[in-house]
């Protein structure tokens, strides 16, 4: 009886997926695990509501050459789980969010914008962003992969996961999310590590285990928070150590990404990603009031007077970084201030007008550089080339907010 029961309940919760979750039957996971950074998109993924991977890994419905084709310009896109196009974390922005899809992403809408203007034969825009990446991961993953695909330009697309984290002696390299999936398999033996495995081996398996979980996550959260106190940020302290943490993490992050690429002949491109608790000129919509109230109400008390407060702070030193190590910044904090609709799903998740908007706003200053660089490459009437593939100076352009 009891496998009979377990039975029937794994059969409808794969049917379950299948029908209601965009399940394809194959991979219950986006992620997999990575040998350099724990982490890494699986490759093959098929969501049915919209979200493809190709078999390289990139967040793409076609699959991406390792030879880049001749006279195409080939930009690819880093960061987080915003850059990558995550769906919404809040409670509020899940029912009309619950997927943002492969044409309503950053890379997308910056391909097209850029295309529609020098030709789409000639463009590609790829989506290597994976959530919860940090500053330090882009670092491994364009040696470990980008760079052998012939990027001609890297778009970074990053700021909530790590620039500013304010714990005392924060270590991006050992305070990473997902780490605890490497301590659970090489730490000391315990129960508890076992039991833990156990359950994300089930979590990754099992239909009904991973439906569960996912269902029963929210519920649990708010479980834990019963009885206890909000934390509280002493903002005075927190700036001291953000400036510290900022100097010793991401600032060495920009420029040694910053040095790489140039040193490949490769243009790098910072950007500081918008927020919705920064202080903007955006009139806040009905849901995104909703999500601000819910986020002002349940994080720490002190987060968003912390957050404004820090923003210039983490914005002056990322643009230092980069421009002192030849790259191009822009601060995207206050894009926004002409949109009326939507444009955060959540905390710093972005819909697809939002993703658009950004696109837009970035292909308009990317755009002069992308022209000179494929004006370069276009023969001259005697037969010789005017510019190779790499190398080309990037115009000197103001790049200011």
């Amino acid at each position: 009886m009891v496998v009979i029961a377990l039975g029937v309940f794994e059969l409808s919760a794969y049917v379950y997926l299948r029908i209601f979750a965009g399940y394809d039957g194959q991979h219950l996971m986006s992620y997999q695990f990575d040998d350099y950074k724990t982490i890494q998109l699986t490759p093959g993924y098929r969501n049915t509501h919209g979200v493809f991977h190709n078999r390289q890994g990139f967040r793409r419905s076609t699959d991406t050459a390792r030879i880049k084709p001749d006279g195409v310009y080939r930009i690819f896109v880093m960061g987080g789980s915003t850059a990558y196009g995550l769906q919404s974390m809040s409670r509020h922005g899940q029912e009309r969010y619950s997927v943002i899809r492969n044409d309503e992403t950053i890379d997308h809408y910056l391909e097209r914008y850029l295309g529609e203007r020098v030709g789409r034969e000639h463009i590609e825009v790829i989506n290597a962003a994976i959530t919860s990446h940090y500053s330090h991961h882009h670092l491994i993953y364009l040696n470990q992969t980008i760079l052998k695909y012939s990027p001609d330009m890297v778009v970074f697309i990053d700021g909530f996961n790590d620039y500013y984290a304010y714990q005392h002696g924060f270590d991006q390299f050992r305070d990473y999310a997902y780490q605890e999936r490497g301590h659970q398999m090489m730490d000391e033996p315990s129960v508890s590590a076992w039991v833990e495995y156990s359950g994300w081996w089930l979590f990754r398996k099992s239909h009904m285990v991973h439906l569960a979980g996912k269902t029963m996550l929210p519920f649990w959260q708010r479980v834990r928070r019963i009885g206890k106190t909000r934390a509280r940020i002493n903002v005075d302290t927190a700036l001291v150590d953000l400036r510290v943490n900022a100097q010793g993490n991401f600032v060495k992050m920009i420029e040694r990404s910053a040095l790489i690429l140039r040193q490949e002949g490769v243009v790098p491109v910072f950007t500081l990603q918008p927020e919705l608790v920064f202080k903007q000129q955006k009139v806040l919509s009905p849901l995104e009031q909703k999500i601000y109230h819910e986020l002002d109400s349940e994080w720490q008390v002190n987060f968003v007077e912390y957050k404004n407060r820090a923003r210039p702070i983490v914005a002056g030193y990322a643009r230092t970084a980069a421009e002192r190590s030849g790259a191009l910044f822009f601060d995207l904090t206050d894009i926004y201030g002409d949109v009326t609709g939507d444009v955060y799903t959540d905390y710093c998740h972005l819909t697809p007008l939002g993703d658009q908007r950004l696109a837009e706003y970035l292909g308009e200053r990317l755009l002069p550089i992308v022209r000179s660089h494929l004006l370069a490459r276009e023969p001259s009437t005697t037969g010789v080339a005017v510019g190779g593939d790499h190398g080309v100076e990037a115009p000197r352009i103001r790049v200011g907010s």
